[in-house]
């Protein structure tokens, strides 16, 4: 049955985006090779895995236009089904030398099949039943090859899931296959933290991934599978709701969302559960909302540089930018942001594409959800947004992707954030790090200890496991629009040196920066149209810049170069205070000075622009 014109057209608007970064992959197929021939950064995992992923990321995005379109897909279709058919078919098959090969203990095969059987489901009356029965049953052979394989403790869980699911669906389930769900299942529950928010397993995370894994991956279960489990089903549907009442104020006006946590380069896959919570029926937020947040959301990236020259989605963030590439990220990887087009999951005769888009002030209210449970506080501000960082941080185990992608104290959205290496693993922006000597130490595991309606504590230590010398640290971090305020009670175990950054100020050319530092309490960066300040306090000694060097690697996820706002103290060993004001927004009255007063023995700052503050009420 073909849908009206208008039931076609009202989606146009997301189908013609898939459309634009679909078309140049289909031109990329190589059936021969069970690939899709993007050129480009290898994974550290093999050869072959990265072959799939070639395949598998790329045809969830062919597979959510396809589910939606079904036989209204552009003429070109036609072909693309053809070899993306010969591909799968090339893939599974053992005796083929372009085999995938099987899914093994603890690989990222077990990954990239579970998403694989996820889009077989989601187009399935428009091509896994096209397949012929000698494909279907060589794909089913392979897939059988993950059955009570080895996966590592977190959101991978969902992978065996999928593929027992699917197997179970076309008649090849084994008695043991339905315990094997519902302890997968079970393990995954014990990752809840509350208020909608998972930790990811033995990653002892929480970031993203919640989006486009845990909610991603529970709700299209749910969606599939869970008429075989009700109350499953109620579980992940229930969660979800929790997750995405607050979820809406980690968006800026613009689109963009802070740099925060692994995986960076997924970009738009952040709006994965969105699409599945409204076909499912428990997403509060407001269709309408939805469409502006989806639609800004995956504007923010796709009007800016992030295709390469041959039309696939680069590494990087709003540019292509290698830096924010983890360890297992191979040139395919960037396609997880197909789940951002997750509203394709929505028939065409639904309600939701006769919505019209909110306007940017229903859409983008001021206001902010707190998380206790993994210490993160969203808020939005004047169009802005911010992530306050009291509580996530990376297992010690998987150190090579950096603590600061958890660490800092804040992550904004306008400012973007500055990447670790090796060189340099705990960049100064919205960080407080110790250096004992040559040596600096920073923040890990981070325990949430108060929130109040605009401010959050927390403590942690900076210091390694194999270096004596350590400093504690209880942070009060209170805010009031772009300002933030930061107190930090330390007790170091030795004389150290501890150093206090503001935002990094991104900037592509040195011309349009300039630094005021003639003040020994305030330094000011400004760009061509924002302003990072670092005001001391308390207990601050000296403030400076810190930049990257010219011709170095690029670490700034939003420009080329960047300068870091700081101050410093020199400490001797015992406790002491510490305390500053950092900004980062508008240049102009905004980022005026604040004024300090004593007031009844409770600290009161004064500003041209804002009501008076005491920022360390609780």
């Amino acid at each position: 049955m073909i849908a009206p014109p208008d039931q076609c057209q009202a989606s146009s608007w997301l189908t013609d985006r898939a459309l634009k970064l679909l078309r140049p992959l289909m031109t990329r197929i190589a059936p021969d090779a069970a690939m899709l021939s993007l050129q480009g950064r290898a994974s550290d995992h093999d050869a072959r895995a990265d072959r799939l992923e070639s395949f598998a990321r790329p045809f969830h995005l062919y597979a959510l236009l396809l589910g939606h379109l079904g036989e209204e897909m552009p003429a070109e279709a036609t072909l693309w089904r053809t070899q993306l058919s010969e591909c799968l078919r090339n893939g599974a098959d053992q005796d083929h030398p372009a085999y995938w090969g099987p899914s093994t203990n603890f690989h990222q095969h077990v990954v990239e099949m579970g998403l694989l059987v996820l889009s077989l489901e989601i187009s399935r009356p428009y091509f896994w039943s096209k397949l012929d029965f000698a494909t279907q049953s060589k794909v089913l052979d392979w897939l059988e090859s993950t059955r009570s394989v080895a996966m590592h403790w977190n959101n991978h869980m969902f992978f065996g899931i999928f593929a027992l699911e699917f197997l179970h669906k076309e008649g090849r389930a084994r008695p043991g296959d339905k315990t094997l769900i519902q302890s997968w299942l079970r393990e995954l529950q014990t990752m809840y933290r509350g208020g909608g928010w998972f930790r990811d397993g033995l990653n002892d995370s929480a970031d993203y991934y919640n989006a486009y894994a845990f909610h991603y991956y529970g709700l299209n279960w749910a969606l599939f599978y869970g008429h075989n489990d009700p109350e499953q089903c109620e579980y992940w549907t229930n969660r979800a709701e929790k997750f995405l009442s607050g979820f809406q104020y980690l968006f800026a006006q613009d689109g963009g969302v802070p740099n925060f946590g692994r995986s960076q380069t997924y970009r738009f896959a952040t709006i994965a559960p969105y699409g599945p919570a409204i076909m499912l029926d428990c997403c509060p937020t407001v269709h309408s909302q939805v469409r502006r947040l989806t639609e800004d959301h995956l504007d923010f990236f796709l009007q800016k540089d992030v295709l390469t020259p041959e039309g696939w989605l680069s590494i990087g963030w709003t540019d292509e930018n290698p830096a924010i590439a983890e360890t297992y990220s191979c040139v395919s990887s960037t396609y997880w942001a197909a789940k951002g087009f997750s509203l394709l999951l929505l028939p065409r005769e639904h309600p939701f594409w006769q919505t019209e888009a909110a306007t940017k002030a229903e859409a983008y209210p001021d206001g902010h959800q707190q998380v206790a449970s993994v210490g993160l506080t969203f808020r939005r501000f004047s169009g802005d947004t911010e992530i306050i960082n009291t509580g996530s941080a990376i297992a010690l185990m998987n150190l090579r992707y950096f603590a600061s992608k958890w660490s800092k104290l804040a992550y904004r959205a306008s400012a973007g954030t500055v990447l670790p290496d090796q060189e340099n693993p705990h960049p100064l922006d919205l960080s407080l790090v110790a250096e004992f000597g040559d040596l600096r130490l920073g923040r890990h595991l981070t325990y949430p200890i108060m929130f109040g309606a605009d401010f959050a504590r927390c403590a942690y230590t900076l210091g390694h496991k194999t270096f004596d010398e350590m400093v504690a640290v209880e942070t009060h971090l209170a805010w009031r629009g772009p300002w933030l305020y930061v107190a930090h009670n330390i007790h170091a175990s030795a004389p150290c040196t501890l150093k206090q950054g503001g935002f990094a100020l991104g900037f592509d050319d040195f011309k349009t920066v300039t630094t005021d530092n003639h003040q020994v309490d305030r330094i000011a960066i400004t760009g061509l149209q924002s302003t990072s300040v670092l005001q001391t306090i308390d207990g601050f000694q000296t403030c400076f810049s810190t930049p990257d060097c010219v011709g170095s690697k690029r670490r700034h996820t939003l420009c080329q170069h960047h300068l870091i706002p700081a101050t410093e103290a020199s400490v001797a060993a015992g406790k002491s205070t510490l305390a500053c004001l950092i900004y980062f927004g508008p240049t102009g009255a905004q980022a005026s000075q604040w004024t300090a007063h004593n007031n009844n023995n409770s600290l009161l700052f004064t500003h041209p622009l804002y009501d008076d503050w005491n920022p360390t009420h609780v």
